[in-house]
């Protein structure tokens, strides 16, 4: 046997089995966690004109996009480390996409000043992105058919979205060349529809699914616990991972039935574009540092009919997309959103606060699939206490003296404390 393929082995046997849901006990008027579908009450102060999911206001902070309560199917928690086959997948993706770029330079250069050669050359290429773009878009819905079916694991269904996210990135450089040569040759490929490739890219990339490729390369210190939402044609993905600087937590938020799929074009001014993110968001709109409307080189979203906007803001982390918004003008929808904050600036509510023995666990929380903090103390002295941390009966992480940052799940869950020989639960009912 020879060494590299040595090492391939040793290391699948490393690799952790799928992770499995989390057991969390839901209340009576509310499938569990283990079920799936976690309907909760939602303020509906951001619900669109034609009842798509709304931003969900939050108080001296960021709105969010949440997923519809009555079309939510499966809550759960996955765990990602190294995975040889999801690496391989991904860096096996990433040089097609690469590959695809250079043939498509290649084949410019070649048709020299051949004016005809060169349109043919752009014209074959936008078909061949059209139909990738088409193809990653039907893998993404046909894993989350397959996930919410119970025939991916909770491991498997962030390994192909981190797979799509991969291919996803490599179209996007493919695209962005496109569009050089297509200036270059006259335009033989509408602007409108390079600009319709680049957002139809959108919701098939993000910040969690980029950070679930580099668990699976090995590139992280620890296992990554992603805690992922369903629909039945969306998705939330959430975290908490430390920063160089903060500990940061990281949302994605898509849902599909917000992005027209027919491509009605209803154009609207980036006045009133911006005047309906200030409705829906408006503690960003109000303490942002800066926005950013464009977020892409030409061709702008705009000309398919999306809208994009980015803020930095006082609760975000050194990026300049602690909110980062997709809007579809045909639609009226937010259809896709990121968030990346640091967790020490955000406003939290005490969700629980028990004591047991010497041992007191304070739990404080922002709003189901937020940042929970976890903290430990003494009960007579009020100093903290280095305890390790279970959710649902998954261990999480330790306190370290300190307070542990994990996200916190949709519905009834427990959380265990153990520490000094002792344990200490504490349930919180209902969350949302």
């Amino acid at each position: 046997m020879n060494g590299p393929l040595r090492v391939a082995l040793a290391l699948l046997l490393v690799v952790a089995p799928a992770a499995a849901a989390v057991p969390l006990a839901g209340a009576p008027s509310a499938p569990s966690v283990a079920d799936g579908a976690m309907p909760t009450a939602q303020a509906d102060g951001g619900a669109t004109p034609n009842g798509l999911p709304p931003v969900v206001p939050a108080a001296n902070t960021s709105a969010y996009l949440a997923l519809p309560d009555d079309r939510m199917q499966t809550v759960r928690f996955g765990t990602v480390t190294l995975d040889v086959g999801g690496a391989l997948s991904r860096d096996t993706t990433k040089l097609h996409g690469r590959y695809t770029t250079a043939q498509l330079r290649e084949a410019f250069a070649a048709a020299g000043d051949d004016t005809v050669e060169r349109r043919a050359v752009v014209n074959r290429t936008a078909d061949n992105l059209d139909q990738r773009i088409a193809d990653l878009a039907a893998r993404e819905r046909a894993a989350l058919e397959a996930y919410n079916d119970g025939e991916l694991s909770t491991r498997a269904y962030l390994r192909e979205l981190a797979t799509i996210h991969a291919a996803a990135e490599s179209l996007g450089s493919t695209i962005d060349q496109l569009y050089t040569f297509d200036r270059a040759s006259g335009m033989p490929v509408a602007v409108t529809r390079i600009a319709r490739m680049k957002a139809r890219l959108i919701p098939l990339t993000g910040p969690v699914r980029n950070q679930v490729a580099r668990a699976m390369t090995g590139d992280a210190s620890a296992p990554m616990r992603v805690y992922v939402e369903t629909s039945d044609s969306g998705f939330v993905l959430s975290m908490v991972q430390e920063g160089q600087f903060d500990t940061q937590y990281v949302r994605e938020a898509y849902f599909g039935d917000g992005l027209d799929s027919q491509w009605v074009d209803k154009p609207i001014s980036i006045d009133e574009f911006e005047r309906r993110l200030d409705e829906l968001y408006p503690w960003v709109s109000e303490n942002k540092d800066s926005s950013d409307s464009a977020l892409t080189g030409e061709p702008n979203y705009l000309r398919s009919g999306v809208y994009a906007i980015a803020y930095n803001h006082p609760h975000g982390t050194v990026s300049n997309r602690d909110l980062a918004v997709y809007y579809d003008a045909g639609t009226q929808a937010v259809f896709f959103e990121t968030q990346q904050l640091d967790v020490s600036q955000l406003p939290t509510t005490e969700l629980a606060n028990e004591t047991d023995e010497d041992l007191r666990v304070v739990l404080r929380g922002t709003h189901a699939d937020g940042p929970m903090a976890v903290t430990v103390v003494d009960a007579t002295t009020g100093e903290p206490v280095d305890a390790t941390v279970a959710v649902g009966g998954e261990p999480v992480g330790r306190t370290d003296g300190d307070r542990l940052w994990t996200v916190a799940p949709r519905g009834t869950f427990s959380v265990t404390a153990s520490a000094r020989g002792a344990n200490v639960s504490v349930t919180v009912p209902n969350f949302a």
